[in-house]
């Protein structure tokens, strides 16, 4: 993989662990949905962690590490990190709150239905897998 591939791949992979931070801050403020809104929450925070640590190892290893090679595939167009930040961009503009005074009105409501937090938390999960296995490669 050249260079270019890593920083972009590297810059891929901030640009999921930053809008998946505003999806858990968002669910974090949401009222009235205890049980589903800390169970994504939770899901997406794990996800945070693997997603940090991989971005750390991308910047760190050289571009000819064959290590690349494996992880070049999670950031392909259509693969794993963009439909996960397609979904997790999705989250967030449902959860978001109001901007002027609607902002201050009154705290986020919940809005999914079950089929939307099975298919996100599906996409978190397979997700996870993914990062996993290309962490635990060498």
């Amino acid at each position: 993989m050249d260079p270019a591939t890593a920083v972009g791949l590297a810059a891929s992979i901030i640009q999921l662990i930053d809008v998946t931070t505003k999806a858990i801050k968002y669910l974090n403020d949401v009222k009235d949905a205890h049980k589903d809104r800390a169970r994504l929450a939770r899901e997406a925070t794990s996800l945070l962690a693997l997603l940090t640590d991989l971005r750390y190892r991308v910047e760190e290893t050289e571009s000819t590490d064959p290590w690349f090679t494996a992880v070049r595939l999670l950031g392909v167009e259509g693969g794993p990190l963009e439909r996960f930040k397609r979904a997790i961009v999705e989250l967030v503009r449902k959860l978001k709150p109001g901007s002027g005074m609607k902002k201050f009105s009154k705290a986020p409501l919940w809005t999914l239905d079950k089929n939307e937090i099975n298919n996100i938390l599906s996409k978190i999960e397979r997700l996870k897998s993914r990062v996993g296995l290309a962490l635990q490669e060498d």
